[in-house]
């Protein structure tokens, strides 16, 4: 009977809750060292040495964490198990869909990444890592963990809960100590217990970040409002070589270009991106922080260029259509991390004025925004745009009048390193930018007959293009990511205008240097200026920025993180795109 029944003997058994979570831990584990062979062998490099010794009791601890799991598993319900089982295969194709596309699990920024993306970007972002491979990963754990919804249930309520006590308790400590002593990069080991390292990480981050006001400005008296207009435009995954303005064959801005022969723009060239991801690039950007990375919470303590202009008596608007840094932050404390305020505009702001942004966001914030400096001057206006965040097909309209590279890629199809498939990508990206950046401009300048205004326009970073066979478009910490433009479209009676003259050519510029430059716009003097910020266009010289560095990775560097720099003069290919195919219109 044993030998012909043994689950029946197993589950009969005095301790059979922890014998089935004993044997089916053993085989998650060893289901996860056959598929990913090569990161375990990777994690025992990572330890010189005593090596063995830290990769086996590195191991323990992950293998005793899946048992600690699925004992309690088992003292649930029956019903409640398999509620578990259908979030725990959810969590294995989260798991697997990064591991395939990133060689890695979800972390902590990845993470939060999830949670605060807008709805379409989302979208994009399934498209970009889900593939069918991942069923074949998930098949093998899926059946492990069915086997756990068919112990037999024995104990009461407060037994349960009683016997629960001590495998929660170890899950927790456990973790909190990897937390703090250990890299998250250093333990993909098992994707349930990975991703509830990464959901604890998160949680203890967010715990120990701070959550009071940021400092005041000091005393300063009352300013007229100014007749002039700022605007700070925060394009989203532009990539600055990918811009005709900027030397790329294909006539990408040529409208731009326009403005550059009329003496109404200056290029500043390729920048470089403080963050690779948009939340982190934007808390460097609005606070003016400069350290990599962010322990002292700076990015929360510092004023905002918002504060800043408020004094100087501007009227202060942000408008926010790609969900960005700030919005997150008001959503969770208005009162202490945005302050110096007049308005907040959203998509839904947008519809209340019977505004049409569906398919063309970044044209309706150009029409909005030349409406209102036509009626007067005086505002800092700070646009998160929605440019050009994949699936890129979905960044310009369906019409072959946008369409000036071919193929292009169908909107749910995913990237393919391959040459065909790369020259899609390549040809959809192209286009997406003569739509989301020369034709805002475009439309702007065109709409607004008040040219008192100046605007500074950056990307919060680059894309990939796939060049060395990536499937991600950013996120990760290679150098193209923080390829970004960086560039001034003056009115032709903006106010200030002999002072942009002055900016010296052949300058190396960087995010950082983006929030001085914007205060000296403000005309905001030293005395009112709290933190030692980098310098900004008008300060910098030719032996300035020799390295110009970036950061990928959790933002207050309590996670993974990598800090990069670019060097001077940078690597080989660093500020250079190729346009791909033999379309005559890439000249």
């Amino acid at each position: 009977m044993i030998a012909k029944y043994p689950h029946h003997t197993i589950t009969q058994a005095p301790h059979a809750r922890v014998i089935t979570a004993l044997l089916a831990s053993t085989l998650a584990v060893l289901i996860d060292f056959i598929f990913r062979f090569s990161n375990y062998r990777d994690l025992l490099q990572l330890f010189p040495g005593a090596g063995a010794m830290k990769f086996s009791g590195a191991l323990t601890m992950v293998f005793l964490q899946v048992v600690a799991l699925f004992y309690l598993i088992l003292l649930l319900p029956r019903f409640l198990r398999a509620v578990a089982f259908l979030l725990f295969v959810f969590v294995l194709v989260v798991q697997f869909s990064y591991w395939l596309t990133l060689n890695q699990f979800m972390n902590s920024t990845d993470l939060f990444l999830a949670l605060n993306v807008s709805a379409d970007n989302f979208e994009g972002a399934i498209s970009s890592f889900f593939k069918p491979l991942i069923f074949w990963y998930t098949l093998p754990y899926a059946i492990v963990l069915s086997t756990l919804i068919f112990v037999p249930v024995r104990s009461t309520f407060r037994k349960s809960l009683a016997l629960s006590l001590l495998p929660a308790f170890y899950l927790l400590v456990s973790n909190y100590a990897l937390f703090l002593y250990a890299a998250e990069g250093n333990f993909h080991l098992n994707p349930l217990t990975s991703f509830l390292r990464t959901a604890l990480h998160s949680e203890f981050e967010t715990l120990r970040e701070y959550q009071g006001p940021r400092e005041d400005l000091p005393a300063y008296p009352a300013s007229q409002r100014p007749l002039n207009s700022i605007i700070y435009v925060i394009d989203e995954s532009i990539r600055g070589s990918n811009l005709s303005l900027n030397g790329y064959p294909r006539a990408t801005t040529p409208f731009l270009q326009s403005l550059e022969t009329q003496g109404r723009l200056k290029n500043l060239g390729i920048c470089v991106a403080s963050g690779t991801y948009s939340y982190l690039s934007n808390a460097y950007l609005v606070t003016g922080h400069n350290t990599f990375p962010d322990d002292a919470f700076r990015t929360f303590k510092n004023p905002t260029l918002f504060d800043y202009a408020k004094k100087m008596g501007y009227e202060t608007i942000f408008i926010d259509v790609d969900y960005g840094y700030l919005s997150k932050l008001m959503e969770t404390a208005q009162e202490g991390h945005v302050r110096s305020l007049d308005q907040w505009m959203t998509d839904q702001s947008f519809k209340e004025r019977h505004i049409d942004l569906e398919t063309t966001k970044d044209l309706g914030v150009a029409r909005f925004l030349s409406s209102l400096l036509n009626e007067r001057g005086g505002y800092f206006i700070l646009v998160n745009k929605k440019g050009l965040h994949f699936h890129y097909r979905n960044t310009y309209p369906d019409d072959p009048a946008f369409t000036f590279w071919k193929p292009v890629m169908e909107a749910s199809e995913p990237i393919d390193p391959s040459p065909t498939g790369r020259e899609k990508l390549v040809n959809t990206y192209d286009n997406g930018i003569r739509f989301q950046v020369d034709e805002f401009f475009r439309g702007f300048v065109s709409d607004t007959t008040n040219q008192n205004y100046v605007i500074l326009y950056t990307s919060d970073h680059g894309q990939t293009l796939a060049e060395h066979g990536q499937v991600y478009t950013h996120v990760k910490s290679d150098k193209m990511i923080v390829d970004v433009p960086a560039f001034l479209v003056i009115g032709e009676r903006y106010d200030k205008k002999e002072a942009l003259a002055g900016i010296r050519p052949g300058i190396r510029v960087s995010h950082l240097n983006n929030f001085a430059t914007l205060l000296d716009l403000m005309d905001v003097p030293k005395s009112l200026r709290v933190r030692p910020y980098d310098k900004s266009f008008f300060s910098l010289t030719a032996e300035d920025n020799q390295e110009r560095y970036y950061m990928s990775g959790s933002l207050h560097g309590s996670g993974d993180y990598v800090v990069k720099m670019i060097p001077t003069p940078p690597d080989e290919g660093w500020g250079v795109s190729r346009s791909v195919g033999n379309d005559p219109k890439a000249k």
